[in-house]
């Protein structure tokens, strides 16, 4: 084994790690239902011509947590994928365990970045909506 095989399987593992792979998606879907669940017991105990600011308070700090969490997921499955490339090669040619590894990492970082852009999409509506109405 040479000595980038020993550094790959040392920084990467050799088993297929899903839990990285599920992290961004579930954090996403944790500030989807904490969002809407604050903004609507806010405006159900206030009323609906109620000023929506507390509840905006809120949901901005939620969603800051929520893309601390997912850049802190992105840096570590970026750090791994980026040792696992060897002889910079990024294509997805036999069926090995390397090769699937590296799949899942790819898989991973692309599902953290769309779980970011939702994040933010889920936080659009309380910068711009006014009251509860």
């Amino acid at each position: 084994m040479s000595e980038i095989e020993r550094e790959v399987r040392r920084e990467t593992g050799t088993g297929t790690d899903l839990w990285r792979v599920i992290v961004a998606p579930s954090v996403w879907a944790v500030h989807f239902l904490a969002c809407y669940v604050w903004a609507a017991v806010h405006c159900e105990r206030a009323g609906r011509t109620a000023a929506l600011d507390p509840a905006r308070t809120g949901i901005l700090v939620l969603t800051a947590l929520a893309l601390l969490v997912i850049a802190v997921n992105t840096v570590r499955l970026w750090r791994t994928w980026s040792r696992s490339l060897t002889n910079d090669d990024l294509d997805f040619e036999h069926n090995t365990p390397e090769e699937r590894h590296r799949f899942l990492h790819h898989t991973a970082l692309m599902l953290s970045v769309l779980s970011a852009v939702a994040v933010v999409y889920v936080a659009i509506p309380a910068l711009l909506v006014e009251t509860c109405r």
